[in-house]
């Protein structure tokens, strides 16, 4: 299904479009078929040349072996990484560890923001992790 502003293919299963966020339109239903329908008189076949080849773009051999990622989930591991120094930083090296997580957080949600045009939770909670040790750095020294 295409969105009606921007244009953009969206899964059929989408309300919304994943670019603009404009509701997208619903195909109507086709009209009801008769229940009878008298069968077409079948014309004398007609011979025509073979169509030509269509030409196939030149795609690159390494682009063309590396498949494709599914439709599926994505995960967000940077995010996900971003966890990690975030729950370390609240026991050991809080200033350290809470702005690496800072850092990671911060580029995993744009990553995952620009692929999939989702915003990653993963991400999200590793800032907030971060910030969190940091601010209790500060607050208790």
């Amino acid at each position: 299904m295409f969105c009606g502003e921007c244009g953009t293919q969206n899964p059929d299963t989408n309300q919304f479009c994943k670019n603009c966020g404009k509701p997208l339109a619903r195909r109507q239903a086709a009209a009801p078929v008769p229940a009878y329908q008298p069968a077409p008189v079948p014309a004398a076949p007609q011979f025509s040349p073979p169509a030509p080849a269509l030409s196939v773009p030149y795609q690159h051999p390494v682009a063309a072996a590396t498949p494709a990622a599914p439709p599926g989930r994505r995960w967000n591991w940077l995010g996900m990484v971003s966890i990690i120094p975030g729950v370390l930083s609240l026991g050991i090296l809080p200033l350290i560890l809470g702005l690496s997580a800072i850092l990671l957080g911060i580029a995993g949600t744009f990553m995952f923001r620009k692929t999939t045009g989702r915003i990653g939770i993963s991400g999200i909670i590793g800032i907030i992790l971060g910030i969190a040790a940091v601010v209790m750095t500060i607050v208790l020294t």
